[in-house]
């Protein structure tokens, strides 16, 4: 259901989930979908192209795309489960992720989030995300659980990951010690 994806050309592990997002549901190149959202900014009067309504109006005055709401908040996982074919941006609080044919594509696994409404593309003309082409960084993600642990996922240079579930108490320092060895620690 999650793989992991990054077309950002460096590799980087930065802010710019919107342009991430695009990439995935358009099959266009980054620098492309940069270029293009950052210009959009003269329509919108947005101070950067990731702030106010610029991606969501971008999506839908450029792109097309249909939004879905629904009554109540769902996971991504119900949302999987619910929509298995077709392509989605899911807007979360904060965040933006791509899920193709109920597979996540993301910097992290967002599973168990809440969407606030998504976005839906058609079209047949798609092509899927070229994942051979993408810069690996290492990273990893925290998650603080009801049951007093912190799920931990330490993402490899291939973009695979492994899981830990240590002690709340223990997570500061498992994590500083991450960081030290220069992952890029992202927060849930």
């Amino acid at each position: 259901m999650f793989k992991y994806y990054n077309p950002n050309p460096a590799g980087l592990l930065i802010d710019d989930c919107a342009v991430r997002a695009i990439c995935v549901v358009s099959g266009e190149k980054y620098q492309d979908i940069y270029r293009q959202i950052n210009a959009f900014r003269r329509v919108t009067g947005a101070k950067k192209y990731n702030t106010a309504q610029n991606p969501h109006r971008f999506v839908e005055d450029v792109m097309g795309a249909r939004k879905i709401t629904f009554g109540n908040k769902i996971s991504v996982r119900e949302f999987a489960k619910s929509y298995p074919r077709g392509r989605y941006i899911l807007d979360m609080n904060g965040h933006w992720s791509t899920m193709v044919d109920g597979t996540v594509y993301d910097t992290w696994d967002p599973v168990r989030k809440k969407i606030n409404f998504v976005y839906e593309f058609s079209g047949d003309e798609y092509t899927p995300p070229n994942m051979k082409n993408q810069v690996f960084k290492y990273a990893c993600t925290s998650e603080k659980m009801d049951d007093g642990e912190t799920e931990i996922r330490i993402y490899d240079g291939n973009g695979n990951f492994s899981l830990r579930k240590i002690p709340a108490a223990l997570a500061e320092g498992y994590i500083r010690c991450l960081t030290d060895e220069n992952y890029k620690h992202i927060e849930l």
